[in-house]
């Protein structure tokens, strides 16, 4: 009897170590990521990223003193199988943990030497893949024995709470000053374009009806002083009227003299009225006295008697200014007598 009571208590000693491994083994804590197909940035209002961030942060801020020391090691792995080969999965897989760990860093108080990182270019599950996942062994001791955790993870929550809104009140404040930004501009958009149209000339901005004096430099080059006006009845149709008269000399016989009336009809083509076409007519007398011609050609005493013709009229017409216009006329194909 003795002896077996020997035998059980050896083995009793025995298995004691291991009931006490047992008693004090880590509780792993998970945390999954998720990340959209071909993005490596990291969207925490996305799928279930912001309750599992809240959580990480809460519990990262509980166990910060433990964390920098080393006792608690935080494990962080990648995975992705979105991209064409295993090394740029990898590269995707490692840039989204340092995405997760920036996070972390910044918010939770801990430094790059605190986390373990593996990446993958394999699915976490079957159907699971561009994901990060989190993983803290805690041991269960540090759990049952801190009493004043809660008060420190809802202080933590408060905190999170308070840079959330923080958040939200800039990105509105951003997006408020954008929307302001685009109704100052607006306003300037439009007068440059109404601007832009002021600044072409095109007769098309005529009035409907509008009266204009003219002249012909030709015939004034010739000492035939030429007037005349034209009713613009229409933006496409034009009423012309001109009158020519010159007298050059005193003594009777000896005048140079010529009178003309010449009317026409206009019609303004294309898009901008400049390009014209018209039927003219002409009318007068002339009493011309030895020009230089007759002082050469012996008998010449000079010319006299009446004109007219009639032919049809093409031209474009410059604009020099809003009030004044220059006329290129080609010359009409006449019949006359």
């Amino acid at each position: 009897m003795k002896h077996l009571q020997r035998h059980l208590l050896v083995l009793l000693l025995a298995l004691l170590p291991g009931v006490a491994s047992f008693a004090g083994e880590a509780a792993d804590s998970l945390y999954i990521f998720r990340f959209v197909q071909g993005k490596d940035a990291f969207y925490a209002p996305w799928r279930d990223n912001g309750a599992q961030l809240e959580a990480l942060l809460t519990l990262l801020r509980a166990h910060r003193e433990a964390i920098l020391s080393g006792s608690i090691p935080v494990r962080v792995d990648g995975y992705c199988t979105g991209q064409t080969s295993d090394e740029e999965n990898r590269r995707m897989a490692a840039v989204r943990s340092n995405r997760v760990k920036s996070e972390l860093i910044g918010r939770a108080g801990v430094t790059e030497a605190c986390f373990v990182t593996a990446n993958h270019a394999v699915e976490y599950a079957e159907g699971v893949r561009n994901v990060v996942t989190v993983t803290l062994c805690i041991p269960a001791d540090i759990n049952e024995t801190k009493e004043d955790l809660p008060d420190a993870a809802d202080t933590d929550l408060r905190v999170v709470q308070q840079e959330q809104r923080a958040v939200q009140q800039e990105q509105k404040a951003v997006q408020q000053e954008q929307k302001a930004i685009q109704q100052a501009q607006k306003p300037a958009r439009q007068a440059k374009s109404e601007a832009a149209t002021l600044e072409q000339p095109t007769p098309t901005c005529r009035k409907e009806q509008s009266l204009s004096l003219r002249t012909n430099l030709l015939y004034d080059a010739f000492l035939l002083p030429t007037l005349g006006v034209e009713w613009r009845i229409s933006h496409s149709i034009g009423l012309k009227l001109d009158g020519s008269f010159s007298w050059w000399g005193g003594n009777h016989g000896k005048v140079q003299k010529v009178w003309l009336v010449n009317p026409e009809v206009r019609w303004y083509l294309l898009r901008d009225r400049r390009f014209y076409a018209g039927v003219s007519g002409r009318y007068g007398e002339y009493n011309i006295y030895k020009y230089l011609p007759g002082k050469l050609l012996k008998g010449d005493t000079g010319y006299q008697g009446k004109l007219w013709n009639a032919g049809v009229m093409l031209g474009y017409q410059l604009s020099s200014t809003s009030t004044s216009a220059w006329a290129i006329p080609i010359p009409p194909t006449t019949a006359s007598a």
